[in-house]
């Protein structure tokens, strides 16, 4: 029998190290419990904020409908969060910046078709602090399911952890604006495109940040 060249010493000092790892879920299921928590944000938004006044002129499939909509499409950047974070199963670099760009592009094309259903309140650009309440609202609505969606990605040893977190980020941001999209009574697409879009895009670039950091600590210099 061949004697094994690892040194007795050292191979007690591994097996001592070794510890039982429990298998990680699927991404289905990691998946699920962000959607628990998204489902309770909604909930608890529908219930604490009144409805914008000009819903019943518009059609249902473009209000409730749509905001059904954008909220399964930002889940499934939070699916794709939580995909990336395993290593080996990280999407290209041409497909992530096409999910993103895809996400922003139904966000716009939902508020464009919206403004041209009903305008809403008028707008001013006077009325600053209305646009800062509804990005709050949105990264009120979202920061729930964006610390449980980057919880996740970083238990799981993502490669590429800044884009983990840009889509979990862009994908709880759409979840929040499909919130939002029931709330907010403001149509005009400069309000819709600074505020809303802008308060998606700032979530992506928190996640993308937190991810970048927890590289940064994670393996320092």
């Amino acid at each position: 029998m061949t004697e094994s060249i690892v040194p007795e010493v050292l191979r007690r000092a591994v097996e001592a190290e070794m510890r039982p790892v429990k298998p990680l879920p699927p991404v289905w299921r990691r998946t699920l419990g962000v959607v628990a928590v998204a489902a309770l944000a909604v909930a608890a938004a529908l219930a604490t904020y009144s409805l914008r006044y000009d819903l019943d002129a518009i059609p249902e499939w473009l209000s409730w409908g749509c905001s059904a909509l954008q909220f399964i499409v930002g889940i499934l950047l939070v699916g794709l969060a939580l995909r990336e974070a395993v290593p080996g199963r990280a999407v290209t670099t041409g497909a992530a910046a096409a999910a993103l760009g895809l996400g922003f592009a139904f966000q716009l094309i939902v508020g464009v078709v919206t403004w041209l259903a009903s305008p809403g309140a008028p707008f001013s650009w006077s009325g600053f602090s209305g646009g800062v309440v509804c990005m709050r609202n949105e990264v009120t609505f979202a920061l729930p399911a964006l610390i449980v969606t980057l919880w996740l990605v970083v238990r799981a040893l993502p490669l590429r952890p800044s884009m983990a977190g840009a889509f979990g980020g862009a994908g709880t941001g759409l979840v929040a604006d499909a919130i939002n999209h029931l709330i907010c009574p403001m149509s005009d697409l400069r309000h819709v495109v600074v505020w809303h879009t802008g308060a998606v895009a700032m979530l992506a670039l928190v996640g993308w940040l937190a991810g970048a950091l927890w590289e940064r600590v994670r393996r320092p210099s």
